[in-house]
């Protein structure tokens, strides 16, 4: 397992509450086509010691791996493949879809594919947000800034499927991960990260941060203080770099920007 595997592991398992909520692994019951098939390991992130990977599941399972946020960008991918037209959707064994579940569909099955494998990995992440959501809404967001569910994939499932989840998602962005970033005036995930305040609520014990300047000047540095405690920094307008380790997940604590 890699460094940062276990980071994630370690980080996830110390955020008990919303772990055990996830581990009911319970349905929404959204359409009668799809099942809620979630066990312990693919709803809860990192509970049993496997952390999931970018689509929002554990390492080799698949979860919402027919739609295309989950292969954007990568060629020959599903989000390159042609797409059932919106017409044609409909479940294979008779009946049709809610109209919701068409919006979420709208665009996303390539051809091929059984529309209801893809809306159950939509209902995943959006089961996953909503009970994890219920008790911490942070642990939910955080989620999202780790790459335990991508942003394309928390932001379509919501969008279509569970719009009450929309204050998550919002959360999450500009928040960053472990890692080494560039600090510039425009945030873009995964590499460039904005001037403000941070705060990361559910850190490891080796939780470290670094703000550099210009020349690799160390601006400001920290430590969280202890499992699964709460961290807070401020990233000033002449940073140039910002790394973290151990501290699973950074959300915007003030307006930084867009």
């Amino acid at each position: 397992m890699s460094r940062g595997h276990r980071t994630r592991a370690a980080a996830a398992v110390a955020m008990t509450a919303a772990a055990a909520l996830l581990l009911g692994g319970c349905g929404s019951g959204a359409s009668d086509h799809a099942k809620d098939t979630a066990s312990p390991s693919r709803t809860a992130a990192g509970a049993t010691g496997t952390p999931p990977d970018a689509s929002g599941s554990p390492s080799g399972t698949p979860s919402d791996s027919a739609s295309p946020e989950s292969g954007a960008g990568q060629p020959n991918s599903a989000a390159d493949a042609p797409k059932v037209p919106d017409a044609q959707l409909t479940p294979p064994g008779g009946g049709n879809f809610t109209a919701q579940q068409k919006k979420y569909l709208s665009g996303r099955v390539p051809r091929g594919t059984d529309p209801v494998a893809v809306l159950e990995g939509g209902q995943e992440i959006c089961d996953r947000l909503t009970r994890t959501s219920a008790i911490d809404k942070d642990a939910a967001a955080s989620a999202i800034v780790s790459g335990d569910i991508t942003l394309d994939g928390a932001s379509a499932a919501v969008g279509g499927l569970c719009p009450d989840q929309q204050g998550v998602v919002d959360a999450a962005r500009g928040g960053f991960g472990d890692g080494t970033f560039t600090v510039g005036a425009k945030a873009a995930p995964g590499t460039v990260v904005v001037p403000g305040g941070y705060r990361a609520p559910h850190t490891s014990a080796s939780c470290t941060w670094r703000v550099t300047g210009a020349g690799g000047a160390v601006l400001a540095s920290g430590r969280g203080t202890g499992a699964d405690s709460p961290a807070a920094l401020t990233i000033p307008a002449a940073a140039r770099g910002i790394t973290s380790s151990g501290c699973y997940a950074w959300l915007a604590s003030a307006r930084t920007g867009s």
